[in-house]
């Protein structure tokens, strides 16, 4: 085949290539993030006042922010679903108390959860990397938390309390999110039956 020829398919017709992002998968990656920034409406009313009181109890959720970016990245499986989907939930908790802050917050979150995937090329969509993007973005986020908590100010062995608690909660919303997509995937919503096989090699590898 010519650089001037059309590919064609096994009856002759020529190919139509599939747009990488149709109306169907930004209007899902909406939907999901939508649907975790209605969960962090309330927490985010309480974090303030829990955050204050018992910081380590308050990091204890913080890996629900993640996972508006993470189940649309793990149902569509395509670069920046995972922006678009944090993005939404950013939008839906403006009326929390933090306000249009919210929508700059969780685009940079959407960038953060992305980052492990990019690096792979958004080719491994196993558990092995939900777990390695869970810690890799827990860590991340323990960082932040160092201005955010003031942990400087804070014993030795709380700060290494929050932390560790903290990577924790991102790994459990990170699978939790690979499991919740997996679930969706079996409906057939976005063409997930045909991942399904897929997955099963990858696990068995």
């Amino acid at each position: 085949m010519t650089a001037n020829q059309t590919p064609v398919d096994n009856v002759g017709q020529p190919r139509v290539r599939k747009p990488r992002y149709t109306t169907r998968t930004i209007l899902t990656a909406v939907a999901l993030g939508a649907a975790v920034g209605v969960i962090l409406i309330p927490i985010n009313f309480a974090s303030g006042a829990v955050t204050a009181a018992a910081p380590m109890v308050a990091v204890t959720v913080y890996g629900l922010w993640g996972m508006s970016a993470l189940i649309p990245l793990a149902l569509l499986r395509r670069a920046g679903t995972g922006i678009i989907g944090s993005t939404a939930a950013g939008i839906v908790t403006i009326i929390s108390p933090y306000g249009v802050f919210m929508v700059v917050m969780m685009v940079g979150w959407g960038v953060f959860m992305e980052l492990p995937f990019l690096v792979t090329r958004y080719r491994l969509w196993g558990w092995k990397m939900f777990t390695v993007a869970g810690l890799i973005t827990g860590l991340i986020s323990c960082a932040m938390s160092i201005a955010s908590l003031n942990l400087f100010s804070m014993e030795t062995s709380l700060v290494i309390g929050i932390c560790i608690v903290q990577t924790l909660s991102f790994l459990a919303c990170s699978l939790l999110s690979l499991a919740i997509a997996r679930g969706l995937a079996r409906t057939g919503i976005a063409g997930g039956r045909r991942r399904i096989a897929s997955d099963a090699a990858e696990a068995n590898a």
